[in-house]
């Protein structure tokens, strides 16, 4: 067996086990872990589909990112490959949480928001070289609609509009903040693997 499809079906056949005896410990039946669960709900064929459609923008984002770091595809120095590891580390856990809604049942809206924050700007002050070099205007403007979607949620209350007017301003921030978002790492990692190897 080749060594690469071991290190695939390894993780897969753990976390499978994990998650069917995490939910069994917890009381959920097997059935409805392994259900979709627009199935399992009978959700007509459109619900949730910007939602899941976002999830996978992050999950390509952080599979691009990863990737081209782990497999050492990105040139030139030490701090483009970091680059690439943090913000697809970043990009993957912005997808767990967005999936399983962390900040909305776990740990807390505020904690995590502010938590992003922070990132986010550790990301632009750490890697600002990398980003003025290959196109960080669009990393900008993904971290500006990502953190507009992320200010009219905590202030959805002040607008003087509908619940449904707000959702549809802060969804619409969020989705083309991960578009920008992960056409910023398809750039990147495009850009900076055709560097000359330092």
């Amino acid at each position: 067996m080749r060594p690469s499809l071991l290190k695939a079906l390894l993780p897969a056949a753990v976390i499978y086990v994990v998650a069917l005896s995490w939910s069994a410990a917890e009381g959920i039946s097997s059935t409805k872990v392994l259900r979709d669960l627009a199935q399992d709900c009978g959700a007509p064929l459109g619900q949730g589909f910007l939602s899941s459609v976002g999830y996978l923008l992050w999950m390509a984002a952080a599979a691009i990112a990863l990737f081209a770091a782990f497999t050492g595809q990105i040139k030139g120095p030490l701090v483009n490959r970091q680059f690439a590891f943090c913000g697809g580390g970043f990009s993957l856990w912005l997808c767990l949480d967005d999936m399983f809604l962390v900040h909305d049942r776990y740990l807390g809206e505020s904690f995590l928001y502010v938590t992003y924050a922070v990132f986010s700007v550790l990301l632009l002050v750490r890697f600002r070289g990398a980003l003025r070099r290959f196109g960080g205007d669009s990393f900008v403007l993904a971290v500006i609609l990502l953190g507009s979607s992320v200010l009219i949620d905590a202030f959805q209350g002040v607008f003087p509009a509908s619940y449904e007017t707000v959702q549809l301003f802060e969804e619409g921030a969020k989705f083309l903040g991960i578009a920008a978002w992960l056409a910023f790492w398809c750039h990147y990692v495009n850009a900076s693997s055709k560097l000359s190897p330092s």
